[in-house]
């Protein structure tokens, strides 16, 4: 009787899911042009290249754009490891909730993986250094220097190479985005505190949107 009620109800979710799906994005705050026309300015100001100096003039210009209750500070001790999809790099949150992160993220180290496949469209704008990316069938890689935006859309899988640093806009269910995030530290890394770092930031912060409203 369970298998028989369960497939009577499949239905009913799925355009429950089309439902909300199509209401995502009016939760939006963040523009992918207007973050790209950012991170741009920033660079634009630190021609010597000078990452540190390339985040700061973004994250002001990102929070006078979208208020301070929306774009965290960058602060030392906020930053923290990730591993996903084979590749490993730094990152600090900017901003998360529901709908959407916003983050810094990269390595002057390189590192190369897999970018996983999800229910949320991805912006990878170059900060510093370069990526390239392979999709399946590809013969040849696709180059973005400072300043270009690389958009990943939800449901398609790259392979990506990454030897710099980048801002990187999610928007779409990005909760199932998180087990993409958490795994290979069950896998293979074993580094539980910066798992248990990872969790209490992305929490907080997104119980924090969630009570000023932002879902």
């Amino acid at each position: 009787m369970f298998f028989p009620r369960l497939l009577a109800l499949l239905p009913l979710l799925y355009f429950a899911f089309t439902f909300l799906d199509a209401q995502l994005p009016k939760h939006y705050i963040f523009d992918p042009a207007k973050l790209q026309e950012l991170s741009q300015g920033a660079i634009a100001n630190n021609p010597d290249g000078n990452v540190t100096n390339i985040f700061s003039d973004l994250v002001d210009g990102l929070r006078e754009t979208y208020g301070e209750k929306h774009v965290n500070l960058v602060r030392d001790e906020d930053w923290f490891f990730n591993n996903a999809g084979g590749a490993m790099g730094s990152m600090v949150i900017l901003h998360a909730s529901l709908t959407e992160y916003l983050i810094l993220f990269g390595t002057p180290l390189g590192t190369e993986g897999h970018s996983g496949l999800h229910l949320a469209h991805d912006y990878f704008t170059i900060l510093s250094g370069k990526q390239q990316r392979l999709d399946a069938g590809d013969h040849y890689p696709r180059t973005y220097l400072p300043g270009d935006m690389n958009h990943l859309p939800r449901g398609m899988t790259s392979q990506y190479q990454l030897n710099g640093w980048a801002l990187e806009l999610a928007q779409g269910w990005i909760p199932t985005m998180l087990a993409f995030g958490f795994l290979d530290t069950l896998t293979s890394t074993l580094d539980f505190p910066n798992l248990w770092k990872t969790v209490k930031l992305t929490g907080e912060n997104m119980v924090g949107q969630l009570l000023i409203g932002k879902i």
